[in-house]
């Protein structure tokens, strides 16, 4: 019992036991923070949504995305792909490739292909400047018209007036490429894909 009694008195003495209350103290508290902060968490599935630069706001809902989505891809779809350089067009066509419906990506992948390689053989660069917009929301789709400008070293080779045609598709919250097309009709882009059979 001495011992004991002795063991306390040292402890007293020297501050240990005090030491050891505080320690426990502060262990259980950051226990209950950690718990708090665990609970409050919640496991939820985030989606991020596309592009990845956003300038104005737009709802997502069901099967329908808001014209302002479109336009935004529509623009981000066209400069990633028309923008390019030899040195860039792998790279830009690799980050697009992960926008691309599943249906649609053996096409784009031809298609893109056939592109880059021309882009590097002819050691040319591209850009589309974007004149007009025009969604076509119900269908998620929008056309893009605008001069598509070929460049071979300084010189400007061709500016030509294009219109594209991109469609869009939703997928577990995430509106995915499904298909591009040229028109010749900017005025009514949209009037010779109505007119084809479904």
């Amino acid at each position: 019992m001495k011992i004991t009694k002795l063991t306390h008195q040292a402890a007293a003495a020297t501050g240990v036991a005090q030491w050891v209350i505080v320690m426990f103290t502060l262990s259980q508290a950051a226990i209950v923070v950690l718990l708090i902060v665990f609970m409050t968490r919640g496991d939820t599935h985030r989606e991020t949504l596309v592009p990845p630069v956003i300038h104005r706001s737009f709802w997502v809902e069901d099967d329908a995305v808001s014209k302002e989505y479109l336009i935004e891809m529509g623009v981000f779809v066209a400069q990633i792909y028309y923008d390019v350089t030899p040195a860039n067009v792998d790279f830009n066509h690799r980050i697009l490739k992960t926008y691309v419906d599943p249906v649609y990506y053996g096409q784009f992948e031809t298609e893109a292909a056939a592109f880059s390689t021309r882009i590097k053989a002819d050691n040319a660069s591209t850009t589309f400047s974007i004149a007009t917009v025009v969604p076509d929301e119900k269908n998620k789709r929008i056309a893009l018209t605008g001069l598509l400008n070929t460049y071979l070293g300084d010189n400007r080779t061709s500016s030509i007036n294009k219109t594209y045609i991109f469609e869009f598709g939703l997928k577990g919250g995430k509106i995915l490429l499904k298909g591009t097309r040229e028109t010749i009709n900017e005025n009514k882009p949209f009037e010779e894909i109505n007119k084809k059979p479904v």
